[in-house]
């Protein structure tokens, strides 16, 4: 129950940065705009607002696909998001912060979906949450903890179908 609410709000908010990620802009030419390490052939577009991220292809005219690091920032300059992009799809380790700075959650990707591990933080910096993916289905264990550290829930999955609870 509380799982599935804090799993749906945690899909909600990866789609809406990822739609975010896709604003058109290029980012300001100013000092205060954090320069990406964009691969050749790609070019830095977005802004602090919207995130950065590098473009293949026409980056000026905003087509093409995001290749490279991204990152998206808070209206108070700390970073929100920061993951990295291959031929358009999240790929690899993102890392996803809370406005005072600290690690809210860490989700590995492959090809735009969930593919790894999942992992949710308390504000303490204690785990919440750490879930198993393969293509985007939870698979294997997936536990959730209190902020002391306790497991409080356990579960088994196989093809993002619960098969086993403790």
């Amino acid at each position: 129950m509380l799982h599935s609410k804090l799993t749906r709000t945690l899909i909600v908010g990866l789609t809406l940065a990822t739609s975010v990620a896709f604003a058109e802009g290029t980012a300001a030419s100013n000092s205060s705009t954090p320069k990406l390490a964009c691969p050749a052939g790609t070019m830095q577009t977005g802004n602090l607002n919207d995130g950065l991220y590098c473009r293949k292809g026409d980056a000026k005219a905003s087509r093409g696909d995001a290749h490279g690091p991204y990152a998206s920032y808070f209206p108070n300059g700390k970073k929100s998001a920061e993951g990295q992009y291959v031929d358009g799809f999240r790929t690899g380790l993102w890392t996803f912060y809370s406005e005072d700075g600290q690690v809210r959650g860490k989700t590995e990707f492959q090809g735009g979906n969930y593919h790894g591990k999942h992992v949710e933080y308390f504000p303490n910096g204690k785990q919440r949450l750490v879930e198993a993916f393969t293509n985007g289905k939870r698979n294997g264990l997936s536990q959730e903890f209190s902020e002391d550290g306790k497991i409080v829930r356990q579960a088994q999955y196989r093809d993002d179908q619960q098969v086993a609870e403790k």
